[in-house]
């Protein structure tokens, strides 16, 4: 498999482009601006299709280029709880940056607890972590030993709360409940700074410690 982590403007948000080499197909874990050219230009290089585009939550600085990945036919997947902020970004203008151009874009497909994907010939299984976004999801890749967590948890951090439809209470009780349940082994790939570990986590996390 392989993997690439690009920081994206306008603030420092990951974008993950995943290829399965063999098949010749990817997929990308979230879309901050320039995202599309990235990934775009990696598949071109990598000879792959690019499968899917999955949104870990619908925050304004996640999904700035999905409407690219749509217009191209990617499939793009995400939560039901984030519609509004899929199709109508622009009601986030208020905790944005000032200038910022939104455009909105259907999902494809509504994804939920506990559903199992298998894409580019990876499988993974999707888990619901609310509390920083009301559709933050997770996606756990099991055989690789890895998890794309979103805004849910970072390396010594974690996720606002005081955005419309965070709250900490449920946040904590995501990363108790669901991240921490994963093998202590598992690589956390948050959507902001760098990668990070369960383990790691569980013993140095300011905010949510075991």
């Amino acid at each position: 498999m392989f993997l690439e982590c690009a920081e994206l403007q306008p603030i420092g948000t990951n974008a993950y482009f995943v290829a399965n080499e063999d098949l010749k197909q990817a997929f990308v874990v979230d879309a901050p601006l320039g995202a599309f050219a990235w990934a775009k230009s990696l598949s071109d290089s990598l000879g792959c299709n690019l499968n899917a585009l999955l949104l870990t939550h619908g925050h304004w600085d996640h999904i700035l280029d999905a409407h690219h990945f749509a217009e191209a036919g990617v499939k793009v997947m995400g939560h039901e709880a984030d519609k509004l902020l899929f199709e109508n970004p622009e009601v986030m203008a208020s905790f944005s940056i000032p200038g910022i151009e939104f455009k909105g874009f259907v999902i494809d497909q509504w994804l939920e607890e506990n559903q199992h994907l298998d894409i580019a010939g990876i499988e993974m299984k999707v888990l619901e972590v609310p509390g920083h976004c009301p559709g933050s999801l997770l996606f756990y890749l099991k055989k690789e030993s890895l998890a794309f967590v979103g805004d849910a948890i970072f390396n010594r951090g974690i996720g606002r709360c005081d955005l419309p439809g965070g709250n900490f209470e449920i946040l904590k009780n995501s990363i108790l409940k669901k991240i921490y349940s994963l093998p202590n082994s598992t690589t956390l790939y948050s959507g902001h700074g760098p990668k990070t570990s369960v383990l790691a986590e569980k013993q140095e996390n300011p905010f949510v410690r075991l």
